[in-house]
């Protein structure tokens, strides 16, 4: 099954059918008019006009009707072939059978199938082509024409065998055209489709990460609890005690227990934030008074806010979003130690959202701006990091449809990016 929004090869292969089909039908209406007006061929005008115009009615029903037959898969495509191979033996029935040139487009669609349908299928389709030309062979009623056209020998039988030239020249043009147009909407598939198992795996390793935040705070949340007063206690006691290397010393223990918990409280809260999250309205002056809330003191003085958007109403879950901003703030907090502004800034383009965190540190290098968002990635030092802050963000930005980028900054630092489709409450 494709994922979701990725159209299937049956529904692409559909599609170009009925493209063809209406090519086919301009040319059935130009060729009987050619043969039957200007080279005044006795034609069976009625049978002719009355399958072009099947042809013809079935592509309307097709288009308008049929769609939610075409989730069935390869029956509804087989059959639509299967019925194009019947009624162009009906014509070439009816005009000269098997000494009509256009007996070449069986090869049309014979080559559709071959593209589209699984063995089974195409042995099918095959097997009747084959079947309609044997038939239209042994069967088909002959043309006539002034100066003996349409009989082997005559002698305008040279126009047979440019008829023969023209029908081989527009057999190669219909494989090679919509073939190749085939081709290319597959390819556009497939791209859709890895995006779409991307997505699907970024979506796996959140959960996984999920649970194990979970389990892993679980399992050492009481240990951690129970060291810590211990710890206290122990502190309380060599103060008494006037000891000062050993209370130091405990001190330290219930420092790195308390940080340890931080860490942990940390991972579950980035971990599970956003899951399930519920969009809600917001304007763009609450959203910043949420940042700002969430910030730290010294993180708050740096903050410079553009919000271009003249206080626009957004509908979206507003927490996950603040996370993302206080994420993408901090980060560059600590890459610009100068203690020069950060700046956020908020705008509206074509319908899209854009978050943008400015800083004037060093930038990032490529190999960070490439692997920026993957999981316990970071080029924080040693234990001043875990690598989850992006990956959340960039989770973030795939469950709302959306993208998260970094890209490098006029005259040093880095821009990062939130940009989020803008969805208003009235939408």
């Amino acid at each position: 099954m494709p994922a979701p929004g990725v159209p299937s090869v049956t529904n692409i292969t559909l599609g170009w059918l009925l493209r063809l089909r209406w090519v086919g039908v301009a040319a059935q209406i130009t060729a009987i008019w050619i043969a039957g007006v200007v080279l005044e061929l006795e034609l069976p005008w009625r049978p002719l006009l009355a399958v072009i115009g099947l042809t013809a009615l079935s592509n309307v029903l097709l288009q308008l009707f049929a769609k939610p037959f075409w989730k069935l898969g390869e029956g509804t495509l087989t059959a639509v072939i299967a019925g194009d191979v019947l009624l162009l033996t009906t014509l070439i029935y009816f005009t000269g059978g098997a000494s009509n040139p256009f007996t070449s487009f069986y090869l049309v669609l014979v080559a559709l199938a071959a593209m589209s349908l699984s063995p089974k299928g195409l042995t099918a389709i095959v097997v009747l082509a084959t079947a309609a030309y044997f038939f239209v062979y042994y069967n088909g009623i002959p043309l006539r024409g002034p100066g003996g056209i349409g009989e082997i020998g005559c002698p305008a039988y040279s126009l047979h065998l440019q008829g023969m030239a023209v029908a081989f020249f527009l057999t190669a043009l219909c494989v090679a055209y919509f073939v190749r147009r085939m081709l290319r909407s597959l390819q556009t598939r497939e791209a859709a489709l890895a995006a779409a198992e991307a997505r699907a795996a970024r979506a796996d390793q959140f959960s996984a990460l999920a649970a194990l935040a979970a389990g892993v705070a679980h399992e050492l949340g009481s240990p951690l609890g129970t060291i810590a007063v211990a710890s206290h206690e122990l502190e309380l006691t060599l103060a008494k005690q006037a000891a000062p290397g050993p209370l130091e010393d405990a001190t330290l223990i219930r420092q790195e227990v308390e940080r340890c918990r931080r860490i942990l409280d940390r991972l579950d809260q980035r971990s599970t934030a956003g899951t399930g999250a519920v969009s809600e309205v917001c304007t763009t002056t609450l959203l910043i008074e949420e940042v700002k809330t969430a910030l730290s003191a010294a993180m708050l003085a740096r903050l410079l806010v553009h919000d271009l958007t003249e206080n626009s109403t957004l509908n979206l879950p507003v927490q996950p979003v603040v996370q993302a901003l206080v994420i993408f703030i901090q980060n560059a907090c600590e890459a610009d130690t100068s203690g020069k502004p950060v700046e956020l800034e908020i705008s509206l383009a074509a319908d899209q959202l854009l978050l943008a965190v400015l800083d004037h540190g060093p930038g990032m290098s490529a190999a960070a701006v490439k692997h920026a968002g993957e999981p316990f990635f970071t080029t924080k030092p040693p234990r001043q990091g875990m690598g989850l802050g992006l990956f959340l963000v960039r989770t973030l930005a795939t469950q709302l449809g959306g993208e998260m980028q970094h890209l490098a900054r006029d005259g040093g630092g880095t821009i990062a990016a939130l940009q989020l489709p803008a969805v208003h409450p009235d939408s």
